[in-house]
């Protein structure tokens, strides 16, 4: 789910994103990328302009790397507990793995998002 590219910056301002429906607002909030554009297709000035904008909004990415390391960091405190359940009744090792998967997931999204907030960053070739 991309925001197409002409209502990127629209979805820049508060009072536009409050108008969204609230699946919209989740996939916002937890996507680092939904406001970025793509500058791998069209003209070459148009990828060039998609880049400097990705590149002049690359501080966005700050705020989902902290998101998403609580995130994992809330899914791997819970794995223990459950894991404890899990021993007395084996219906909780089905949460047990979920909670492992999550902070798998959520451990793989922080890295992708600090992988390309550094690749933002670096020089112009």
């Amino acid at each position: 789910m991309r925001a197409d590219p002409g209502g990127v910056e629209e979805l820049l301002r508060s009072e536009r994103r409050a108008r969204l429906p609230l699946g919209r607002q989740l996939v916002l909030y937890l996507d680092p990328f939904a406001l970025f554009k793509d500058a791998s297709q069209g003209p070459l000035n148009a990828r060039e302009r998609a880049l400097s904008y990705n590149r002049a909004m690359r501080w966005m990415l700050l705020a989902y790397v902290r998101r998403w390391v609580l995130i994992a960091a809330t899914l791997f405190l819970g794995i223990a507990p459950s894991e404890a359940l899990a021993a007395q009744a084996s219906f909780f090792i089905f949460p047990a793995a979920a909670f492992a998967v999550g902070a798998c997931i959520a451990v793989a999204v922080t890295t992708l998002t600090v992988a390309v907030y550094l690749l933002l960053g670096s020089r112009k070739q």
